[in-house]
């Protein structure tokens, strides 16, 4: 003998004993039979989910059309509430993925901030300190930057590249050398590989690794930090540190779009490019410039 307590088709009890067999079944009350349904529902989704047969979306549909009754409705009610749907935001045919939006208030602060202390902020950035990005840049690929003394000087003094041991150094230039034709490498895999050297995540080095790859990458560091408000988390675990850091890392590339977009970046974006009239420059680096100086201010 098998016992259950599950909602069945109207004709299960008939099939049951045309087979030989007796079942005990009872008739639901109204409030039952609707908390059974919207339970029965799931099970049917579900269902679906794992076979995406015909017949399992066949199940589905039967549901749902008990479900509007059960509550009062009609399947015309329900047709109607469907195409106002579809007629007012459209269908699901065109295979759209929403990724983002960025509404022009979200960063209209921070565009602002940087709009009135623009004059402030390019004083704070260095012809020096533009000199030896660009120097940076256009030396990856002319060197072989796990073995050249210069490279691995001039990286390590610009991006303050301190207490780290001499084992993750060569461990990290190695690695540089090695995916730097890569732009579309994995920050997780890379960070994974140079954790395990000694045990010790360094995010903003391998940011700043992957942005000299990829100049549209962006960085993070201390200042960006505080510009941007992150107040990155202390995790004990590696791998949560990791894709904490991963997700940090998108979310200051939403904040780029963002600020990108918003119409009072135009201006200290030009000015920004008084600067290196001759030379272009990723939006991604432009921005952590203004924003890396902007963080400096507000340090003080």
């Amino acid at each position: 003998m098998k016992q259950y307590h599950k909602l069945v088709r109207d004709r299960i009890p008939e099939i049951i004993e045309a087979d030989g067999k007796t079942c005990i079944c009872e008739t639901l009350s109204d409030d039952d039979y609707i908390t059974l349904l919207d339970q029965k529902l799931n099970e049917e989704l579900l269902e679906y989910q794992e076979s995406k047969s015909l017949e399992e979306l066949a199940d589905l549909l039967e549901v749902m059309q008990a479900v509007v009754k059960a509550r009062g409705w009609t399947l015309e009610e329900l047709e109607k509430v469907r195409a106002a749907k579809a007629a007012k935001r459209g269908g699901f045919g065109k295979k759209i993925l929403l990724k983002e939006v960025c509404s022009p208030s979200d960063y209209q602060v921070l565009a602002l901030k940087i709009l009135n202390n623009q004059n402030i902020i390019i004083e704070k950035i260095p012809p020096q300190m533009l000199n030896t990005y660009y120097w940076l840049q256009d030396n990856l690929h002319l060197r072989n930057v796990a073995r050249d003394l210069e490279y691995r000087r001039k990286f390590a003094g610009y991006y303050r590249m301190r207490f780290v041991s001499q084992q993750y150094r060569d461990s990290f230039f190695s690695l540089f050398e090695a995916i730097k034709n890569d732009p579309d490498i994995s920050f997780v895999d890379v960070a994974r590989q140079l954790s395990q050297v000694d045990g010790r995540h360094e995010f903003s080095f391998i940011s700043k690794m992957l942005h000299t790859i990829d100049p549209s990458r962006p960085i993070y560091d201390s200042q960006v930090d505080q510009a941007l408000q992150i107040h990155r988390t202390y995790l004990p675990n590696i791998d949560a540190k990791i894709w904490q850091d991963e997700e940090i890392l998108k979310q200051i590339s939403f904040v780029y779009r963002c600020l990108e977009a918003a119409s009072e970046m135009v201006e200290p974006l030009v000015a920004f490019d008084r600067i290196i009239p001759n030379r272009t420059m990723s939006i991604a680096k432009k921005l952590d410039f203004l924003l890396w100086a902007l963080g400096g201010i507000e340090k003080k």
